[in-house]
């Protein structure tokens, strides 16, 4: 029997996670990037700039989309969190990953099959599409983020294995934004081999999204025994939803975390235009040097977001990343010329790299409460309803970018006519909304209560029951 005086954080250094089940963990988090952040990358400017799609026509088609999101994702929330399976591989969350292998590589390449001969059907096409990618990608994506709290239980394992897990990360989102420029002369400019471009760059993201949940599959997923699961307590899908939206720590975050994710949204679909309309780099290179920079920065933001959060909590530490990160795009704006860019893009890349690790921390501390409150392991029912919000946050980018632009249409910008405003409205879209963002969710973090102590008691209390 252990000393009961022994503290969570003494106990966690003996039981420290092996290596390769850290980085076989962590190599989730590739597939995870190249297919949603793909996904932004490419289909917004596929539909709007190549099938010169009417920009009213694809906001429509992303609030259908989000309304089909309100009931998908908390629905395969709770059902993951139910399931009791032998199949595929055994247990809550491994089977639904192992079913998603195919479906999710295989529809990277459906998402640019139309060819924009009808705007109407391609628009059709589009909503549905999107519906279906979006099915696959939660099904993997929740399954795999609700691991992170189920398989590292300490703020010691959670730390060293969320840093791991953000620094590969970075892996994915180079695959996602700088692949594609290997593939595809012109993001946004309409040329004669442009769709089937866009077609390789999807059967080449598709490859690499099966490799890489194989490996993640075999190497990083770890659950209990099946008898082991089918002994823990579930709650029904209607007591399941009301739990997670009765709980007011959690709904304070995610309105915080949606503040975030209108940011990860943003820079993908905007950056290539702001580079062009307001520096007038129409060449892909200066965009994915742009783009390689605040990613390698955000690497060394991880490792430094990792050290504020042993000494101030994973709280603290979002609100920091918030105000760094708001401060980092009010001086983006005032950016001189495009060199300039570099450093400010390199501040931005460190922001890049506390927000999602701050957020997965946070929504990890909240399932540690629930579980005392209702004995039972719910984390894909809250990342489920999580993802409710983070498709919220697209339909504010994508009413964003309509406002911006709904004088001309997306579709029709030629960065060697833009004047004056247009300019100023494109460095607003990139740089002050951003700003604004943090701005709202330092507002909402302010009122979220779940800070250091607290977590340390929560770990303390599971702790004692575990040992019961």
């Amino acid at each position: 029997m252990k000393n009961s005086d022994e503290s969570v954080e003494e106990l966690s250094k003996k039981n420290s996670v092996p290596m390769k089940l850290k980085l076989g963990y962590s190599i989730g988090e590739i597939t995870d990037m190249i297919a949603y952040q793909g996904f932004w990358f490419l289909t917004f400017p596929f539909y709007a700039s190549i099938l010169k799609i009417n920009l009213d026509y694809i906001t429509i088609a992303f609030i259908i989309w989000s309304i089909f999101n309100a009931f998908n994702d908390p629905i395969l929330g709770t059902l993951s969190d139910k399931t009791k399976t032998s199949h595929l591989g055994g247990g809550r969350r491994r089977p639904w990953m192992v079913a998603m292998l195919v479906p999710l590589s295989v529809v990277m390449f459906f998402l640019f099959l139309p060819t924009g001969n009808s705007e109407i059907l391609a628009t059709v096409y589009m909503c549905l599409i999107m519906c279906l990618f979006d099915t696959f990608y939660t099904a993997y994506s929740i399954n795999h983020t609700s691991l992170y709290p189920e398989m590292f239980q300490t703020n010691r394992e959670r730390e060293e294995v969320g840093a791991s897990r953000r620094i590969i990360m970075i892996v994915g989102l180079l695959i996602a934004f700088v692949l594609p420029t290997f593939f595809i002369d012109e993001l946004i400019v309409d040329t004669d081999s442009s769709i089937s471009q866009y077609r390789i760059t999807g059967i080449v993201m598709g490859i690499l999204i099966f490799i890489t949940m194989l490996i993640h599959l075999i190497y990083g997923v770890k659950e209990p025994p099946i008898e082991h699961i089918k002994e823990v307590n579930t709650l029904s899908f209607i007591e399941s939803l009301k739990t997670s939206l009765k709980n007011k720590k959690f709904l304070i975050l995610v309105m915080g975390s949606t503040m975030c994710w209108y940011i990860f949204t943003l820079l993908p679909i905007v950056i290539e235009i702001y580079v062009a309309g307001v520096w007038n780099r129409t060449d892909t290179g200066s965009t994915t040097l742009l783009l390689l920079i605040t990613f390698l920065s955000s690497a060394i933001g991880v490792l430094m977001w990792q050290k504020v959060d042993s000494k101030v909590g994973s709280r603290k530490g979002l609100i920091y990343t918030m105000i760094w990160w708001g401060i980092s795009f009010i001086l983006m704006f005032f950016a001189p010329n495009y060199e300039s860019l570099i450093f400010f893009m390199i501040l931005v890349g460190i922001g890049l790299g506390g927000a999602p690790y701050f957020i997965d921390r946070n929504i990890s501390n909240i399932t540690d409460e629930d579980e005392l409150n209702t004995n039972c392991r719910r984390e894909a029912s809250y990342y489920g309803v999580h993802a409710i919000f983070i498709r919220l946050a697209a339909i504010l980018v994508i009413l964003s970018i309509n406002i911006v632009f709904s004088y001309r249409g997306f579709e029709e910008i030629d960065v060697s006519i833009l004047d004056e405003d247009d300019v100023f409205g494109i460095k607003f879209l990139t740089t002050i909304l951003p700003a604004i963002a943090m701005g709202i969710g330092l507002i909402f973090m302010k009122f979220f209560k779940l800070g250091r102590e607290e977590v340390k008691e929560i770990q303390k209390k599971r702790k004692e029951i575990c040992k019961d």
